[in-house]
């Protein structure tokens, strides 16, 4: 005897099938006394890709189910970070600054959530080591001054956007480690200059 079932009817199977191994795995991780987080073993078991469509899709959403909601997990974020000052350094450009989280911003698809934006204030009053080339030449200029400084260097140089660019590069990589255990992808960072 054959059971046909339908495509949606298969995909509800498997969704299941994938909460009861996320579950175990997470339950699992609270009983080892860990806090628990999107292990790589759901990825390798299930097939799905990190950080993929389907992830966001199937997994995240049973991440959040088991952590109370997105929204449970973005107030999480907010209460770890928002208002906060943090060290900002980078060996690459001698980058050592601060930067103040102004506020973050939930993102959402046909209102189902997906993504936050954080918006920080960067102390232009640290300093770094930037290297950029002369308008309409191709003498090099090296400023090893405040954020200001450089900036200002840049926008007369109009390379402002790479300036910023790398800041705002380096201010995503500090929060992403910040925040990459609440399993909320971090879409995007923007950076306002600032002296405080």
């Amino acid at each position: 005897m054959k059971i046909i079932i339908t495509e949606e009817q298969y995909g509800k199977l498997t969704k299941e099938k994938l909460r009861k191994l996320c579950y175990a795995v997470w339950n699992n991780q609270k009983k080892r006394g860990k806090e628990p987080h999107i292990d790589d073993v759901i990825y390798d078991v299930s097939g799905i890709q990190k950080d993929s469509n389907e992830d966001y899709k199937i997994i995240r959403p049973i991440w959040y189910e088991y952590n109370g909601g997105f929204n449970s997990l973005a107030d999480r974020i907010v209460d770890e970070i928002e208002g906060k000052i943090f060290d900002l350094k980078s060996d690459w450009g001698n980058l050592d600054t601060k930067i103040k989280v102004d506020q973050i911003y939930l993102n959402s698809f046909y209102g189902l959530p997906k993504s936050i934006n954080i918006s920080v204030d960067l102390n232009n009053q640290g300093t770094m080591d930037f290297m950029m080339y002369e308008e309409g030449t191709d003498n090099e200029i090296n400023v090893n001054d405040t954020i200001e400084a450089a900036y200002m260097e840049a926008l007369g140089n109009y390379e402002s956007t790479d300036f910023k660019d790398y800041l705002e590069g380096e201010v995503y990589d500090l929060l992403y480690k910040k925040i990459k255990k609440y399993g909320i992808p971090l879409e995007d960072v923007s950076v306002d200059l600032k002296e405080f």
